[in-house]
């Protein structure tokens, strides 16, 4: 009986001393977590720290607080991970796009919140507002964007 209580009192303690991993939709949050944390920060060209930053740097930003290395452009950044379909989005995706008459993609943002088919927040530096929420669907945004990418963080 003393071995069976001492063997159960071992796997109990070793099951204990594993480490816990986080569930898939607390992973998800990660980046939007840490990208709300700068919300309000000034818009800055070529910024990246609290004081300013342009939207890549937000999420150039993002990804350094987590140890990752991330191209510094948004062109560059939508390029590393795998696009995922518009209908599939959810939080801690980047979105991408482009503004103006522009080949490329100059706009990123990080989603923070998948609301229903008609509101997906994302979190992005905007020139004329700062670091701000917006609605991907809303009349500004929805004819600019190209493509969604997941990363693995």
């Amino acid at each position: 009986m003393r071995k069976q209580i001492l063997l159960i009192a071992l796997v109990l303690f070793f099951a204990s001393c594993k480490k816990n991993s986080a569930p898939a939709a607390n992973k998800n949050q990660i980046l939007p977590d840490i990208a709300l944390r700068y919300k309000g920060t000034p818009y800055k060209y070529g910024g990246n720290t609290a004081q300013g930053m342009d939207c890549s740097g937000l999420v150039f930003r993002t990804f350094a607080e987590l140890n990752r290395s991330f191209p510094r452009s948004s062109y560059e950044q939508a390029e590393i991970f795998p696009s995922v379909p518009q209908s599939q989005i959810r939080e801690g995706d980047l979105l991408y796009f482009k503004i103006g008459k522009t080949k490329q993609i100059n706009h990123t943002g990080i989603v923070t919140r998948v609301v229903n088919k008609e509101t997906i927040m994302f979190i992005h530096s905007s020139s004329s507002a700062g670091v701000r929420e917006d609605n991907l669907y809303s009349k500004y945004w929805a004819p600019k964007f190209v493509k969604a990418t997941r990363p693995k963080i």
